[in-house]
């Protein structure tokens, strides 16, 4: 009886999936320089820098466009086409404000406009506002899901602050404000 049960409890283990984690880098607080360079960020190691350069495999780039008429206006970069980045558009590519506990995953729409994308929501100013995002994990190559966490000030977005940001490393769904498995926040003061 001993190695049928020691068969069917390794068999049983077998079938559970790992345990995902949600990821959270917060109390970040970046100062996004109003620049055509902006900052770079990277989700999974929380480096950022000033150039793609300084923040290999970057996932997020705000920035200030030198496109946009009137110019100056907050935007947001993704990197290539390949990485499959992308932000949570309300629709096309109109950028999002979340609010707190709005499911990001892969049935929400998502646009990788740069320059074109229309950030007016953002723009306009916003208290801790939630984008939702998609990254690819360079770790895993998996497509994760999850939230930055951003204030903005009227009129072109500037200054902006990028607070955190949280991600569901299994590549399932995430609610905006999640930073743990069971736990909404309204920022990050827990």
């Amino acid at each position: 009886m001993k190695p049928q049960r020691a068969i069917l409890l390794a068999a049983l283990a077998a079938a559970v999936p790992a345990h995902a984690a949600v990821t959270c880098f917060n109390q970040q607080n970046l100062g996004i320089p109003a620049t055509t360079e902006g900052l770079y960020i990277n989700f999974l190691n929380g480096v950022s820098a000033a150039t793609g350069a300084g923040a290999p495999g970057f996932d997020f780039n705000p920035y200030a466009s030198a496109s946009t008429t009137p110019p100056d206006d907050l935007r947001f970069y993704w990197g290539t086409a390949a990485t499959g980045n992308a932000g949570v558009a309300s629709s096309g590519a109109t950028y999002a404000v979340l609010p707190a506990g709005s499911v990001v995953g892969p049935s929400s729409e998502f646009t990788r406009e740069g320059f074109s994308g229309n950030t007016s929501a953002w723009t306009s100013g916003v208290s801790l506002g939630y984008l939702g995002m998609r990254f690819r994990n360079e770790a895993s190559s998996a497509i994760n899901y999850g939230w930055v966490q951003i204030t903005t000030t009227p009129p072109r977005g500037f200054p902006v602050t990028v607070h955190g940001w949280c991600f569901e490393d299994s590549g399932a769904s995430i609610a905006a404000g999640q930073i743990s498995d069971a736990i909404f926040a309204n920022g990050f003061d827990s």
